[in-house]
């Protein structure tokens, strides 16, 4: 088998996406043998998820923000004195919070064990109010975490 590329040389490897022959320059391109087309399509695929999970931020820190101004609203209350927690920090909070759940699902679906599978509706229930629960928790300690690794991720894409 010769090269997709240069097909005069001999392959030494195979794309592990599109199992193309690569010859020893072009195998050694990327830190595994990978043609620059799947490359490609790898960095467009990351892109998109990148990308798709800062628009579900987004949605959910602006449903969590507009849910706090109103619960603190006096539509809300009836009251007519003014709301005691200033607004800045309900927007702040709330888009916080819905990025928080978000990173913190994201990171619990890397560990979550493939067992829960086979649960029944009611475990199924229980399974998911607890991992909102939990992602709720440790998304406050991933969100940054998660925020700097993607924005990193996209830097290093642009290079």
């Amino acid at each position: 088998m010769n090269c997709f590329n240069h097909p005069i040389e001999n392959a030494v490897a195979s794309c592990q996406d599109c199992q193309k022959g690569l010859c020893t320059k072009c195998a050694t391109n990327f830190s595994l043998p990978i043609c620059t087309s799947c490359n490609s399509k790898r960095k467009k695929t990351q892109k998109r998820t990148i990308y798709k999970e800062f628009f579900v931020m987004l949605v959910l820190g602006f449903l969590f923000c507009f849910f706090l101004l109103y619960m603190n609203s006096p539509i809300h209350n009836l009251t007519l004195k003014q709301p005691s927690t200033p607004k800045a920090f309900l927007i702040f909070q709330g888009f916080y919070t819905g990025a928080a759940l978000v990173a913190g699902w994201k990171t619990l679906n890397r560990i979550t064990p493939s067992f829960f599978l086979f649960l029944p509706l009611i475990g199924w229930v229980v399974y998911f109010a607890v991992k909102f629960l939990l992602s709720g928790f440790l998304g406050v300690f991933m969100l940054p975490i998660r925020l700097f690794k993607n924005i990193r991720q996209l830097y290093l894409f642009k290079k």
